[in-house]
């Protein structure tokens, strides 16, 4: 049944999603953010095939840095909560690896097995941005660069520079908005809903695809 979070929660892929347009449904993360225990729609999304492929990626990288002579970190390794004391909301993320360069450079990295998004820099942006934030962490006050690793061998490298005034004036609006107890923007569609995990019982206006045709 749902119930209203005791304090506001963001997730880092929610956020990075919002933040480049991928998804234009605000209330969906508004809801999220401040309500939890909902029904679920149903899926047809193989989430054991995803890890199955990202773990693979994941680990055909992290084995090419320990040969480049790196300390990894590796997922569970790099689970964060952030809190605001003035707020009260919690973002939280997993960085796939973390690693340390034998130059001493820090490196934040992100295996993606689908296609080229800008919402997966968005994501590293934030874990770059997150991650040094975390009180009494082994990174807290570290800077990092990022990088974002595709299963066809491209990446993305992203310098600590990006992660500047403007990137963060961008995070703190978009988590003001989650934090307002007026209702986001909600712009159901078919692809919006497609993605979304909001059943109808808590979004009447929910759009569900329709049945192929016997």
């Amino acid at each position: 049944m749902t119930a209203r979070r005791s304090n506001p929660y963001l997730h880092v892929s929610w956020l990075s999603k919002a933040l480049v347009g991928d998804k234009s449904c605000l209330w969906a993360y508004w809801f999220k953010a401040n309500n939890q225990n909902y029904s679920k729609a149903p899926s047809d999304f193989n989430s054991a095939r995803w890890q199955m492929d990202h773990t693979e990626l994941l680990n055909e990288l992290a084995d090419k840095l320990e040969q480049q002579g790196c300390e990894i970190h590796i997922e569970h390794q790099n689970g964060f909560r952030v809190e605001s004391s003035r707020s009260g909301v919690v973002i939280s993320g997993t960085p796939d690896v973390i690693a340390v360069h034998p130059d001493g450079r820090a490196v934040i990295y992100d295996v993606k097995t689908g296609n080229p998004s800008a919402s997966h820099t968005a994501q590293v942006q934030l874990y770059m941005y997150l991650v040094p934030r975390v009180p009494g962490s082994r990174w807290q006050g570290r800077a990092f660069d990022g990088e974002v690793v595709y299963r066809d061998g491209d990446r993305v490298k992203i310098p600590a520079s990006s992660v500047n005034a403007e990137f963060v004036q961008k995070v703190t609006a978009f988590v003001k908005k989650m934090l307002s107890p007026l209702p986001a923007r909600k712009i159901p569609s078919e692809r919006e809903c497609g993605w979304c995990d909001i059943g109808k019982a808590d979004c009447a206006e929910r759009i569900e695809p329709e049945e192929p045709a016997a």
